[in-house]
């Protein structure tokens, strides 16, 4: 529900705060006072085009804030797109603050919660939040393409899911035909996609690519390129150490005998025997390693070439598919994986028909599932606008929803047009081709009406939805604005004195010339105010004492526990 608006230097608006409450508000006023800038302002918060014009005069930005707070039904939705968005939403008591400031050079900033957000997810929020009705979709009405998405929203939960699942089977029919048509269409170009990719599985299938392979040949051919150094200066050391007269092992050995010889007179000299028998032993463990390492080294004159020959197939790889063994071994899966759908797009055209004739199947079935609900919807529809209708002394008019059988579309196989039969004997016809400024208000009204229980949205807001009526039928539009605001908050325009009286809360937007500069104020009025405004919504500038009394009869007819004192002027006074 809206609780708070503030808007400031929009259009002839410098500053104004609005609190609202529950039920039905009424915004009175003299026409061009501002009252449908305020419904503007407040579009702006659900993602509502800002134009940079309306920035006040004078000013470089125009700010608009408004203080959500968030019923039940609607908390998951809202609570998982605020988590989407990274926006922070109060757990005890869920509250939005959305706020949008519009630049004169055209520049928009968004925020939730004071959150920077993108205007597109105040577009996502909106229809959780406010449904703002006018004039421009009244006009809408007569766009039959609105007409099948009003059905299937009356429909709730079973409709829908029946539209989702033959969603689900049109998507499949879509892709088949899609495949189909290219495959009919660029077969030449298709083959020559599947040869590439052949040839470049092929050349890394062939070339049997392993894990850590280029560092393990680089390695090899390292020590093959030094082979005969590093063979040379093996065969040196094991000369050195054990084939010379006397060798390094023969001279220690003496050396060993000399010390066990010393420490047998002196014991003080053991410990240094031991380290020099230990050395000893040490170098003849590494005489013996050696003298392996000399054994099992075998020079093999192709070896070289070999592995720069393998090294170079994998560097030209790398150049063509990635920079390394583990990029180019990726690469391939994914070609193979494009060679597979490539294969199957190439395959006979004769099996893509049969398999979009037996999907073609499946999609009409999901279809006639899905129309036999909406013509059951359908009369439950036409019933209920027909109730609502009559309740504003429209019972003579006849509302009917004819289908239209059409081509598999994304939502079914059917149209539909809404239709009106003004009065008794004359011919149904599109409401396009009917209908008066005066009956598309109410038949949005009656729409709204039956709809209101089922819309997840919290405030509904109708401006100038009254246009083109006066007298008893006012009457009833203001009693149907009340009966919907018992389900949820409803804001409304209105120049009608029937729709402000019905009203729990009532504006008065006024607009005043202050230096040179048009200001707009936004006025709640006192059972007393509400007398006054009300009386010149019946008769103009010239209100008389009869006036007031009509005026106090139309409020004390809407609220009937309100009660009447004597003023000091002997003049009865709300109270």
């Amino acid at each position: 529900m809206l609780q708070e608006l503030v808007i400031q230097n929009v259009a002839i608006i410098e500053q104004v705060e609005v609190t609202f409450h529950s039920g039905l508000s009424a915004f009175t006023g003299e026409t061009g006072a501002g009252k449908s800038i305020i419904m503007d302002a407040l579009g702006l918060l659900i993602g509502n085009r800002g134009r940079s014009e309306l920035v006040r005069t004078g000013s470089s930005k125009a700010i608009v804030q408004g203080q959500f707070s968030l019923e039940a039904v609607n908390q998951s939705q809202i609570k998982q797109l605020c988590q989407q968005q990274g926006v922070d939403l109060p757990i005890a008591d869920p509250t939005l603050i959305i706020k949008r400031e519009l630049h004169k050079n055209g520049r928009n900033l968004c925020r939730v919660n004071g959150t920077l957000v993108p205007l597109a997810f105040l577009k996502k929020l909106g229809p959780y939040l406010v449904d703002i009705s006018g004039q421009n979709q009244s006009q809408s009405l007569l766009d039959p393409q609105t007409h099948l998405h009003l059905l299937d929203e009356f429909g709730q939960k079973p409709l829908q899911q029946s539209l989702a699942a033959y969603q689900k089977e049109f998507a499949k029919y879509q892709q088949i035909r899609q495949q189909l048509a290219e495959v009919q269409h660029n077969q030449q170009q298709l083959a020559q996609q599947r040869d590439m990719l052949q040839f470049q599985v092929q050349e890394i299938t062939a070339a049997n690519l392993q894990p850590q392979e280029e560092e393990e040949l680089t390695s090899q051919l390292q020590q093959l390129t030094n082979f005969e150094k590093i063979h040379e200066s093996l065969a040196t050391a094991y000369l050195d150490l054990a084939q010379r007269t006397p060798s390094i092992m023969d001279r220690l050995g003496e050396v060993l005998q000399q010390m066990q010889t010393i420490s047998d007179y002196d014991p003080e000299y053991q410990e240094i025997t031991h380290e020099i028998e230990s050395s000893f032993y040490d170098l003849q463990d590494s005489q013996e390693r050696i003298r392996q390492q000399l054994d099992q080294q075998e020079y093999e004159p192709g070896k070289v070439d070999e592995l720069q020959t393998r090294l170079q197939l994998i560097r030209n790889l790398e150049k063509k598919y990635g920079a390394s063994i583990s990029e180019v071994l990726a690469f391939g899966q994914q070609a193979q994986t494009k060679l597979t759908q490539l294969e199957q797009q190439l395959q006979d055209p004769q099996q893509l028909e049969q398999q979009l004739q037996t999907q073609t199947s499946v999609v009409q079935q999901k279809a006639q599932r899905l129309s036999q609900q909406r013509h059951q919807v359908a009369r439950q529809l036409e019933q209920k606008i027909q109730e609502q209708l009559a309740a504003m002394y429209m019972e003579q008019t006849r509302f009917q929803i004819q289908f239209t059988t059409t081509d598999f579309t994304r939502w079914g196989q059917e149209s539909l047009e809404f239709f009106l039969q003004a009065n008794p004997g004359e011919e149904l016809l599109p409401l396009a081709k009917i209908a008066s400024g005066g009956e598309l208000s109410r038949i949005m009204l009656a729409l709204k009406t039956v709809l209101a229980q089922y819309q997840a949205v919290e405030t509904l807001v109708f401006d100038e939805i009254d246009t083109g009526v006066s007298g008893r039928v006012a009457q009833a539009i203001g009693e149907k604005l009340a009966q919907i605001a018992t389900q949820v908050q409803v804001l409304c325009i209105t120049h009608l004195p029937q729709v402000a009286a019905v009203s729990d809360t009532q504006y008065l937007v006024d607009k005043q010339i202050q230096k040179k500069h048009t200001v707009t104020t936004v006025q709640t009025l006192s059972p007393q105010q509400r007398v006054a405004v009300i009386a010149q919504m019946l008769e103009g500038t010239k209100v008389t004492t009869i006036t007031k009394q009509h005026a106090q009869e139309l409020l004390q007819l809407a609220h009937p526990t309100l009660t009447f004192a004597k003023s000091d002027q002997g003049q009865q006074t709300l109270t």
